[in-house]
């Protein structure tokens, strides 16, 4: 009977991603978002991202993933209590994203938002509330480094900017990220040391992304908005990776 469920799951959610032009829908109703966080002030946030499908398997989901992202979505292939959610994008408010369902299936398209939360971390163990300001101050700028992506892709969708000034934006978003690492003091004992090299190693990965974004080309079908979904995504998984990481979850 699951092994059935699954496969109607399959049919469907694919049909529905062959049929339908992703992007305009998921931007028409949607304006930037209003900025960033305060340095030192992450108390965690959440984001409502739409998906158009799930599935038991990973393999399974990158079929839609793939036609997702050629149709201006994202296509990011998220793992939750052993599902695999394919994302089109997300946003910082949950009427936000109810707007864009709507819009969705009013066009044809089957959607469900899925909740990502990217908690506070404990810290436990710190040298001193200062220095947990420091590491706060680096989360915050990773959530900034969502809200700008998230802020282009819009642009970029409903055509108040190109891809020169986009790319542009993401180089800028790059050095924000190197300069707020460098403001980041390592601390005074080895647990401090042991929190600033997982932060480093996350934005290392950040920079990854931002770094493969301002060099790419439109290919097969994927344009940059869809790239920059799937960007800002995963950053935000990488965001909440951080954090069960510090907090000895993973």
């Amino acid at each position: 009977m699951k092994k059935n469920k699954f496969f109607v799951l399959v049919f469907s959610v694919v049909c529905v991603g062959l049929c339908v032009v992703v992007a305009g829908l998921l931007s028409s109703v949607i304006t930037v978002s209003g900025g960033g966080v305060s340095a030192g002030t992450f108390s965690g946030f959440k984001v409502f991202a739409i998906s158009l499908g799930e599935f038991t398997s990973e393999n399974s989901a990158q079929t839609l993933a793939q036609q997702t992202s050629q149709r201006g979505g994202a296509g990011f292939v998220y793992e939750s209590d052993n599902l695999y959610y394919v994302l089109a994008s997300a946003y910082e408010e949950e009427n936000d994203a109810k707007l864009v369902q709507k819009n969705l299936s009013e066009g044809g398209t089957t959607s469900k938002i899925i909740e990502i939360e990217v908690s506070q971390p404990e810290f436990n163990g710190i040298s001193s509330e200062e220095q947990k300001k420091s590491f706060l101050s680096a989360l915050s700028q990773i959530k900034s480094t969502f809200v700008m992506l998230y802020d282009i892709s819009i642009s970029l969708d409903t055509g108040a900017t190109d891809e020169t000034k986009a790319k542009i934006e993401i180089i800028a978003a790059n050095g924000d990220l190197e300069v707020t690492l460098k403001k980041i003091t390592r601390g005074e004992s080895a647990i401090d040391g042991i929190y600033y090299q997982q932060i480093s190693n996350t934005y290392s990965e950040i920079e990854d992304i931002l770094n493969e974004l301002k060099d790419y080309e439109n290919i097969n079908g994927v344009s940059l908005s869809s790239k920059i979904k799937f960007g800002y995504l995963s950053i935000i998984d990488k965001a909440k990776d951080l954090v069960d990481l510090i907090d000895n979850k993973i």
